[in-house]
């Protein structure tokens, strides 16, 4: 009998996704690929040719619509199962063209349907989709499932600074959010680092925030935590599923400073540990910085770790 043929489509995801096919390849039975939404450069004259036509005639740039993957996934054969992320991002055709060549073709939402209205439109495609969002799991009939801990750490005695933020912030509301937040922590004595992706550079320079214009991928954010007592995390609008800060903060045993009042309700959570705020009106008690971070027992952690995960996705055992 054959390996089990899996595919991962999705975008880089600043590395998130590398963990997932880490965990797959540790399966000997298991035969994994993965089709990365991006352009990395004509490979040839007659892509350059047909995209020039594509661009003069319909007016469509084929490059962004990652029309020259189909080549790969045509290349890659009949597939036993195809997972993709942010499908939102391929069209009609492309989907269809996947679903033919996979015998379960499921997707994984780890961003809202209420903040891209696309992935409403294409949940037909599928024979199962998950998500992260409580809501479009009761609306749309999803399968639960949460993002996952793919990095651990022992607690840090003696951190750099007390907080520390990475985002990618591009709505002026919500870097005005985490400036505010930046100068209340600033105003209590506490050190903080925050970092912020944002087209409007010149932002920058105000003493709170570093504007970053290159992207810092997960492996680099992970060493920047390490050396903090306390990730801060401002979840975007439209948006009740845990991000990723969560899940870093619980790998790495941070505490957590959230706007997310979901994060409440999951077994994981701990006063001592995680503080929930109105980032219009931020309250941080000075206790909560000043005692030590509570160990979260093994056998709730191990629920959201990517071995987990992908067992659960994958129906791997």
């Amino acid at each position: 009998m054959g390996k089990r043929k899996i595919l991962i489509v999705s975008p880089r995801a600043f590395g998130y996704i590398d963990y997932m096919i880490n965990a797959l390849e540790q399966y000997d039975d298991v035969e994994v690929s993965v089709l990365f939404l991006e352009y990395a450069g004509y490979r040839n004259k007659k892509e350059k040719v047909v995209n020039f036509l594509s661009k003069t005639f319909t007016g469509v740039n084929l490059k962004k619509t990652y029309y020259f993957l189909k080549t790969d996934v045509k290349k890659l054969g009949k597939q036993d199962e195809v997972l993709i992320i942010r499908p939102d991002f391929l069209s009609n055709s492309f989907l269809k063209l996947i679903k033919k060549h996979t015998k379960v073709f499921n997707a994984f939402y780890f961003d809202s349907a209420q903040r891209v209205s696309r992935k409403q439109d294409i949940i037909h495609f599928f024979d199962k989709v998950y998500s992260f969002d409580k809501v479009d799991v009761e609306k749309y009939n999803f399968e639960f499932i949460t993002n996952y801990i793919f990095a651990r750490s022992e607690i840090n005695p003696n951190p750099e600074y007390l907080f520390f933020n990475i985002s990618g912030n591009d709505d002026d509301y919500r870097f005005t959010q985490l400036e505010n937040l930046g100068k209340y922590i600033k105003s209590k004595g506490w050190t903080l680092k925050f970092l912020s992706f944002h087209p409007k550079k010149e932002k920058a320079g105000r003493g709170i925030i570093d504007v970053i214009d290159e992207i810092i991928y997960v492996d680099e954010a992970i060493d920047l935590i390490k050396k903090s007592k306390i990730l801060v995390e401002l979840q975007r609008n439209n948006q009740i599923g845990l991000s990723f800060r969560i899940f870093e903060s619980l790998g790495l045993k941070k505490k957590l400073i959230t706007s997310n009042t979901d994060v409440v309700n999951y077994d994981f959570y701990n006063p001592q540990n995680i503080l929930v705020v109105d980032p219009d009106n931020v309250v941080i008690p000075d206790d909560f910085v000043t005692s030590p971070y509570v160990e979260v027992p093994e056998d709730i952690l191990e629920k959201y770790t990517i071995e987990h995960w992908v067992k659960r996705v994958f129906n791997l055992n």
